[in-house]
Order: C-alpha cells, then structure tokens, then sequence
C-alpha cells in the first residue's frame, strides 16, 4: 500500500472517490471535505485531519493508529469498526450527525461537548470515556455499552435503547426523556 496523498492537501474537495485500500498514511488534510466517499481497509496511521467533513462516506475497518481527528464532522455516513480510541488523543474532536456507527469503540477519549444527534450507534464501547456535555439527542444507542465513563450534563432526551448504569457511570446532572429515564431504575 503507498501513500496516495504524499503533500498536504488544504482546502480540497475529494466526491464519489473510492479509497479502498488506500494509505494515508502520514498525511496532512486541513478544511478539506470528502463527499461520497469510500474508505474500506485504509491505512490512516499518524495522518492527520483537521477542520474537515465526511458527508455520505462510508468507513470500513479503517486503521486509526495514531491518526488525528481534529474538528471533524461526519455527517449522513456510516462507520464500521473504527477503533477511535487508538487516535491521537490530544486534540481529538468530533461532531457525528445523522450517522450509522456500528462496533466502534471510544475508550479513553475525552470528547466533552461531542455531538452524535440523530444517530444509531450499534454496539459502540466508552470505557472511561469523557463525554460532559455530549449530545446523544434522538440517538439510537442498541447494544451500546458505557462503562466508568463520565455523562454529566449528557443529553439523552428522546434516545432510545439505551443501558446505563448509574453506579459504573457519572451522570450528574444528564438530561433523559421521562419514559427513557424508567429503565435506569430496573
């Protein structure tokens, strides 16, 4: 596998693009917006992506050591298997609208603030995740396990299929619907 993107690219636009197998390895991406594309398979070790959206991609499997996600929107895509949590942490912030999120995990991330309105995560793992703030508004959340992670202020409001547990996890002061709210007492 090469590097497909040997310089940095800044203020790009990339549509319909199929990247299966594709290394970015190393790369640098800044303001740029992937529309349509696929990355199956891709090498996104110690690249690094700030300020940039994914609207309509699909991420399949995609190898996230070491990358940097930097302000990044997805947005109307889907994501499988992402191993998140072995991103650079520093600096990692994203915003997930409208989205499909299936067996990937957030562990050890602090993602304070972070945005998954509207979506479904299937099978998704926080483990001592920082999520204050986050907004998990009209979220599907089936089978998503969270685990000493901290959700205070989290907004559940109108979330469904959700399973917390309030003496693993911090939740001081986070929002849930009142029909939702019952099944944290059972």
């Amino acid at each position: 596998m090469s590097n497909y993107f040997p310089e940095a690219q800044e203020n790009k636009e990339f549509k319909k693009k199929d990247f299966k197998k594709t290394s970015f390895s190393g790369s640098s991406f800044t303001n740029c917006a992937f529309i349509n594309c696929h990355f199956q398979e891709c090498d996104f070790r110690n690249a690094s992506f700030a300020e940039c959206s994914f609207k309509h991609c699909e991420l399949n499997s995609v190898f996230l050591d070491g990358c940097r996600f930097q302000d990044i929107n997805f947005e109307e895509s889907k994501i499988v298997g992402a191993e998140f949590h072995k991103c650079f942490k520093r600096f990692f912030s994203v915003c997930i609208r409208k989205s499909i999120l299936m067996a990937c995990n957030f562990s050890e991330l602090n993602m304070k603030h972070t945005r998954f309105h509207g979506s479904k995560l299937k099978e998704c793992y926080f483990n001592g995740t920082h999520l204050v703030e986050a907004n998990f508004g009209e979220t599907d959340l089936e089978g998503t396990i969270f685990h000493h992670s901290d959700l205070s202020k989290a907004d559940f409001k109108d979330a469904k299929n959700y399973s917390i547990n309030p003496q693993s996890n911090t939740l001081k002061k986070a929002r849930f619907s009142a029909a939702e709210a019952l099944s944290l007492l059972s």
